[in-house]
């Protein structure tokens, strides 16, 4: 089964008194490049946690696959997650901890183990693959999460605050391998560093932007839209900020 596309139609988030999500609409489509764009605190996190909740029974988010009547477990393995606060298992070793993942996703082949091993080499964790968590540093924990996400089959995959944690070296290394994705895949990263994303090397018309402020969407469409009427990524960005 592919996944196809994600429509989100309407939907609100509320813990309490907080609103976290306030009447959001969006698509995302298999084989396209996301920004979710917004302060810490704009909802972007929770709107990824609500569409990884794949719950059918759910009208606001509606999941498009190539089969009819898909099951919640089988869209739940179509989609990978990268958060932006590592929870892990202190006690594994790095390469214990990828295998666990593989196996919980059905994706212990070949071609997975293959893709692990290029993960590792190229966020320069060869090395220290059977090091336990507790011994490795944030970054490292980081990293370990990315590879994680990058190596299994999945149609989308979602990076929260991917860039954070990160020295320079893996900061290039991760843009390489979000560029280098299968084209079938969709990535969604969720941020709220500007040079970043300015810095990353897609085609404007390719790199679709989602705006957030105190759970609304205040933009949605590609960058180079957006700076069609502002000199520059961080000019739009204050622009929808200040006025609404």
């Amino acid at each position: 089964m592919r996944l196809n596309e994600i429509a989100i139609e309407d939907l609100s988030v509320s813990y309490g008194e907080k609103i976290a999500l306030s009447h959001v609409s969006t698509r995302f489509q298999r084989g396209e490049i996301y920004v979710l764009l917004g302060h810490n605190g704009a909802g972007k996190t929770t709107f990824i946690k609500e569409i990884l909740k794949a719950d059918l029974k759910r009208q606001k988010i509606k999941y498009l696959t190539d089969e009819q009547n898909p099951r919640a477990k089988s869209l739940k393995y179509r989609m990978s997650f990268s958060p932006e606060k590592p929870v892990l298992f202190e006690e594994l070793t790095i390469m214990e901890y990828v295998s666990f993942v593989l196996k919980m996703y059905g994706s212990c082949r070949e071609q997975s183990l293959k893709r692990v091993k290029e993960l590792l080499a190229a966020f320069d964790l060869e090395k220290e693959k059977n090091k336990f968590f507790y011994a490795l540093s944030n970054g490292m924990k980081k990293k370990v999460c990315h590879i994680a996400a990058l190596a299994l089959d999945s149609d989308f995959i979602f990076l929260d605050e991917p860039f954070a944690a990160l020295d320079p070296v893996a900061i290039c290394e991760l843009k390489r391998l979000i560029l280098s994705r299968p084209e079938q895949a969709a990535i969604v990263l969720s941020t709220h560093q500007l040079d970043v994303v300015e810095g990353l090397p897609v085609d404007p018309d390719r790199l679709h932007i989602r705006l957030l402020k105190q759970g609304r969407l205040l933009f949605e469409g590609t960058k180079g839209e957006l700076l069609h009427e502002h000199p520059s990524l961080e000019a739009a960005y204050l622009h929808f900020y200040e006025a609404r």
